[in-house]
């Protein structure tokens, strides 16, 4: 049954209260006696269609969600060793290469070898696996050779997280060398058509934002939004956003306001429906450096309060975040995520299991 406010006067306020509730709520300026109220209005004029309303109101503000928190984990001794080393350290998400990452090919994965994978990852307490692809890649490259690998390498790591029922895999999508950038970013688009093209459509490819460093392309939000406006497969790309590539690129997060104003300004040019994974580094660098060195958690030039309102933003609960801080072993990701976790707020401990 359609709402339809303007069959009853009596209701119209009611109607106006809703959507202004709604607005409060989006804009996180949540008032709990605005809400009371139009939800007593509501129960004295005994409207159900209404009432159904504010019930899903309550149910969206008391959600349970999981902490979407791990790190990139070695596949050493094989894919599912990957899913052992991140329970070990209470990861709910890891990112895996899913061959050796210094070769631009890989034997087949045999049956045997997916199906332990996806064994070992449904036993687990693993919600979810992100592949990054071989940095080898430069879908960008002036040099034909180069690129012709690269297409084809990119065309294989997909089909390898097909396999595998791995939703996305993360890209860097190339750098120009002497190449003019318009010229660059439009092979990128037309080398991602081709890879995706000779493809099954399960997994998604996420174009990461870089640093910028070199002559890497796609550190700015307009270079990415430019190869996702010419891709002829749309449905099959997002972004992943690395804090510290973000940061060095020239976009300061470091205080409320420049927060808000740097996802205000990624909304409007590629929008946060494209958002599917988030990087989870410091940086060693400056704003504006454009060199790419992660850093601990809090160590860096982000400090801890981009940190904590990342965490606390009710809009990014349910995307994965991946730290790819220095590490000598896996405390070093544990020590990591427990800074992480003294971040959030006691309301939000309430909210994120």
């Amino acid at each position: 049954m359609q709402i339809r406010p303007d069959t009853c006067i009596r209701y119209r306020e009611i109607w106006y209260r809703f959507l202004l509730l709604c607005q409060i709520k989006q804009e996180k300026k949540f008032n709990y006696s605005l809400f009371d109220e139009t939800r007593q209005l509501i129960y004295n004029y005994e409207n159900k269609i209404f009432t159904k309303h504010i019930a899903w109101i309550d149910i969206m503000e008391h959600k349970k969600h999981t902490l979407l928190l791990g790190a990139h984990i070695s596949i050493a001794g094989g894919l599912e060793q990957a899913i052992y080393r991140g329970e070990s350290i209470d990861c709910t998400v890891i990112q895996i290469f899913t061959k050796n990452n210094r070769q631009w090919f890989a034997k087949p994965l045999t049956k045997e070898s997916i199906h332990l994978f996806k064994k070992t990852w449904h036993n687990s307490t693993i919600q979810s696996v992100v592949a990054h692809a071989c940095y080898l890649i430069n879908l960008g490259s002036p040099n034909i050779e180069t690129r012709k690998k690269s297409t084809k390498s990119l065309a294989q790591e997909l089909s390898r997280c097909t396999q595998l029922g791995i939703p996305y895999l993360v890209l860097h999508p190339g750098s120009k060398g002497e190449m003019d950038e318009q010229q660059c970013l439009q092979q990128i688009a037309q080398q991602i058509n081709v890879a995706l093209e000779s493809t099954p459509d399960n997994t998604t490819l996420l174009l990461e934002t870089l640093a910028g460093q070199g002559s890497n392309l796609c550190y700015r939000f307009e270079q990415l939004a430019q190869i996702y406006q010419l891709s002829q497969h749309k449905n099959r790309l997002g972004i992943c956003f690395d804090t510290c590539h973000v940061f060095t690129s020239g976009y300061d997060k470091t205080t409320e306001r420049a927060y808000e104003a740097v996802w205000k300004k990624f909304d409007n040019i590629l929008g946060l429906d494209l958002l599917k994974v988030i990087h989870v580094n410091d940086s060693k660098k400056p704003l504006g450096s454009r060199v790419d060195r992660h850093e601990h958690i809090g160590k860096g030039a982000l400090g801890f309060e981009t940190f904590r309102l990342l965490f606390n933003d009710n809009r990014f609960f349910d995307i994965p975040k991946i730290l790819e801080t220095p590490k000598e072993n896996l405390a070093d990701d544990l020590r990591n995520m427990q800074i992480i976790r003294k971040l959030i707020t006691p309301e939000n401990e309430k909210i994120l299991e």
